[in-house]
């Protein structure tokens, strides 16, 4: 008689009493599964230091209200329609306005207004599928970008009325703009010191 390995599935408890106890790993939760947030590829952690660098010197200039955190703050995204809950860690998230906090231990922001991950072959499909999804579905999310960590380019996804529309951005000469926030990135500079 073959055995059927059968997934885990956890609460929400069981999935805070972990991410409490095991604070030097970070999970992300959804559909009652968790998963480990592995370390990344130097590219990777590159592109994110100068998204956070190019985001938070446009937003200092522009005096606009506006907050970014790295990948250490956790975001809730809830589907309502499906009963589902996610809990993740994006690579960069952008609040403008007042953010707004869960009680949870570490406190979840609830409200942010741009995600961007950065892709790698091995979280191309995680990020692009299921957490599009997600994210897609938090209220307050007016932008997600994905941006390759493996050559130069991004996807941008815009909210325009109940609608998402992509626009992919390719090249050093492009300017990555972010309708969300009013201000634009050359792709110089997100991808400065990135090696192939």
């Amino acid at each position: 008689m073959q055995q059927i390995a059968t997934k885990k599935i956890y609460t929400l408890d069981e999935y805070f009493a972990l991410e409490t106890a095991l604070v030097e790993t970070k999970h992300e939760f959804f559909n009652g599964e968790i998963f480990a947030m592995a370390g990344a590829h130097p590219n990777h952690n590159t592109l994110c230091v100068n998204l956070i660098g190019e985001l938070r010197d446009a937003i200092k200039r522009s005096k606009k209200p506006c907050r970014v955190f790295n990948s250490d703050q956790r975001v809730r995204a809830e589907q309502p329609s499906a009963s589902r809950i996610g809990y993740f860690y994006p690579d960069v998230s952008v609040v403008c306005g007042k953010p707004k906090f869960s009680n949870d231990n570490p406190p979840t922001l609830l409200n942010p207004t741009l995600i961007i991950e950065v892709l790698s072959d091995s979280t191309r499909e995680y990020d692009f599928g299921k957490k599009l999804d997600y994210y897609r579905a938090i209220e307050s999310v007016q932008e997600i970008v994905f941006v390759s960590f493996d050559k130069v380019g991004a996807s941008r996804f815009h909210r325009q009325n109940d609608a998402w529309i992509l626009r992919d951005v390719l090249g050093l000469e492009q300017m990555l703009t972010l309708e969300s926030l009013e201000l634009s990135i050359p792709m110089t500079e997100l991808y400065r010191d990135v090696v192939f």
